[in-house]
């Protein structure tokens, strides 16, 4: 940029910055393909396009796919001669499946329908895909659709998730699963002959905590039910030997944290492969290496993430690569090994002053092969370090904090920045998403922005992780205000400048701090929970939520357990002024929640403003609505703070 061109506003770039995903190394380790899409969409559907590098660094990624549509999931054919991804191109908001040469030419249309493909896999042959996707709408649809003759009756017209194979010659395609159950993850055996797969009663999120393992034959006209699965099992693989199945799910039905699963085939016998329920670290993924017995790991521990190889058979587990600085992301990790050794890894990686990009390589030296974010190299962001604290019951914890730029010394004006979940973590990585998280946009306005690892999350094991069930906001409570007076007493927080904010979970934490106390000057309840007897009527989520509050409206008459940790009940104690944020689509934490703690405040006559996003659901997409709430956000802090 010349010295005599304007620099754009950072909120104004950032929503246009690309954001690399879900990298994925080719069969012979020499090249890597990822996705890449805007943090913010600028229609009702993203955009987003496939990148590639060859794996040694010699130069940098290309474009490898137009951009006007939404590509996404490439994956290798086993051969390593084409890419096989999912795109909206020829009905947008639609997936279907196509197949791009490595060589060049133009992307093949192997599977189009207009019921949107949910994810596919490659047969280890190379002759097939398994695909998931919905019923075609019949021609009954279309005519309820057209004369608006449509009630709603509950179970009926679901649009449950099929299993399909589709031979890559020719494009035939063929349905192998019926029946009422919802497939929502696949993997195929070694000799390619048979798939097994996750399934849930109902297309319903709330019915993923009763997911069930299942096998079927290409032959075969029914499947066979293996084994059940924990809540939210995911990242199903099937083992080398072709004897076991692998997948993530809760340690037990009723917890968040998430460990790994493997099941014997022939007996239906599960056994934990991953970090037992003691063990202070929680798996965030899954998956295989061609050609290694041996299964991947994802381990969260703390404020870093590792990979580990684990014996399915054995359950021995080693450590394969972890970061010395920042951290790489949980949702992106492909690895090719050679003599029982990691010959190429390709991982998505971030520091504190560094956005994230792709780096490939032998694990000890990685090499940066995208450069999405050179457009911020004009902005300078906040130094991070790790903070560490003792919780008024003696639990040690974890956080992180960002100073802004050149920040001198003695205590500054201080943002609590609290993560959602509450199964969520703040990691040693780069802090800021336009859709919810302000961290690096706050430090660069010249606040210190603390962000605790509070109980409950992930990468401290199963007790640490299940501790709120039936008590949530307690505790976690404590463990916030016991880091604000260690930053206080450390003197890096300044006790009169004190805020706090938050997304989800956050912003269900923001509304109960400023109903317990009144050391912040303001808050920012973000998509947050206020009641949890509306949430249960409303949410997509009900039973683990009434897990976590306690009790459900239809337990009795109560007293209810549920409105001691319901925000709402304190809000007749409220001072602090308070922004509150929402998606007036939002399905996860419905609209009303914003609405109702609203109207609370306005009653007792508190200091409140609310904005709520059209078309919005739980994160905030769209670029001119992220643009608005980095300004809103910053301007509420600059005003009380």
């Amino acid at each position: 940029m010349s010295d005599n061109q304007e620099k754009r506003p950072f909120e104004e770039v950032i929503v246009e910055t690309l954001a690399p995903a879900d990298p994925q190394l080719s069969p012979d380790g020499n090249l890597v393909v990822w996705t890449a899409s805007a943090y913010g969409k600028k229609e009702d559907v993203p955009e987003s396009s496939l990148w590639i590098a060859s794996a040694d660094g010699s130069e940098m990624g290309r474009q490898f796919t137009f951009g006007e549509s939404n590509d996404t999931s490439p994956r290798w054919a086993p051969d390593g001669q084409s890419i096989a991804f999912l795109s909206d191109r020829s009905e947008r908001g639609t997936n279907g499946i196509y197949v791009l040469p490595v060589a060049g030419g133009e992307a093949r249309p192997l599977v189009e329908r207009k019921s949107s493909v949910d994810m596919f896999a490659w047969s280890p042959d190379g002759q097939s895909i398994a695909f998931l996707s919905a019923d075609e709408p019949t021609d009954e649809d279309k005519r309820r659709k057209d004369e608006r003759d449509d009630p709603d009756v509950y179970g009926e017209r679901w649009p449950y998730s099929r299993l399909y194979i589709v031979d890559v010659d020719s494009g035939d395609a063929t349905a192998l699963s019926s029946g009422d159950r919802h497939v929502f993850d696949l993997a195929w055996s070694p000799d390619s002959s048979t798939i097994a797969f996750l399934a849930s009663p109902t297309p319903e999120l709330e019915s993923r905590h009763r997911t069930a393992l299942y096998t079927m034959g290409r032959a075969e006209s029914e499947p066979t039910h293996v084994a059940d699965a924990n809540r939210m099992a995911s990242d199903l693989i099937w083992t080398a030997d072709g004897n076991q199945v692998a997948f993530t799910a809760g340690h037990a039905a009723t917890t968040s944290a998430q460990t790994a699963f493997a099941v014997n085939l022939s007996t239906g016998e599960s056994r934990v492969i991953g970090p037992d329920d003691q063990e202070p670290a929680c798996v965030a993924g899954l998956t295989a290496v061609p050609g290694e017995s041996r299964l991947v790991l994802v381990i969260a521990q703390g404020l870093t993430t590792r990979l580990e190889w684990v014996d399915p058979v054995s359950g021995e587990r080693s450590t394969i690569y972890q970061p010395n600085v920042g951290d790489i992301s949980t949702a992106g990790v492909s690895l090719r090994a050679e003599n029982r050794s990691v010959s190429h890894l390709a991982v998505i990686y971030s520091a504190d002053v560094k956005p994230s990009e792709v780096f490939v390589g032998p694990p000890g030296s990685l090499v940066q092969v995208s450069n999405h974010h050179d457009d911020l190299d004009q902005y300078e962001f906040g130094s991070q370090e790790e903070f560490h604290w003792t919780a008024p019951d003696g639990l040690e914890l974890d956080g992180v904090l960002i100073y802004p730029p050149n920040a001198g010394d003695g205590p500054r004006p201080f943002i609590v920045h609290i993560h959602g979940g509450p199964y969520g973590r703040y990691t040693m990585g780069w802090n800021l998403h336009p859709r919810a998280n302000w961290q690096q946009w706050l430090a660069m306005h010249s606040y210190v922005v603390f962000m605790p690892n509070y109980r409950g999350g992930m990468g401290h094991g199963n007790p640490f992780a299940s501790s709120l069930y039936g008590n949530i906001t307690d505790k976690e409570f404590d463990d916030i205000m016991s880091g604000v007076d260690a930053a206080i007493e450390r003197g890096i927080a300044d006790p009169e400048r004190l805020g706090i904010g938050g997304w989800s979970g956050g912003g269900l934490l923001t509304a109960w701090s400023v109903g317990h106390t009144d050391r912040f000057k303001a808050g920012i309840m973000g998509a947050g929970v206020a009641y949890w007897g509306a949430m249960a009527m409303d949410t997509d989520v009900y039973t683990v939520l009434n897990d976590y509050a306690g009790d459900a409206p239809w337990d009795g008459p109560g007293p209810h357990r549920s409105k001691h940790h319901s925000p709402i009940s304190f809000a007749k104690n409220v001072k602090t002024p308070l922004f509150i944020i929402h998606g007036k689509d939002d399905q996860r934490v419905p609209v009303n929640q914003a609405t109702g703690f609203h109207r609370a405040l306005m009653s007792i006559g508190a200091e409140t403003e609310m904005v709520l996003y059209p078309r919005e659901k739980h994160p905030i997409l769209e670029q001119k609505h992220q643009i608005d709430m980095f300004r809103r956000v910053r301007d509420w802090y600059q005003k009380w703070v």
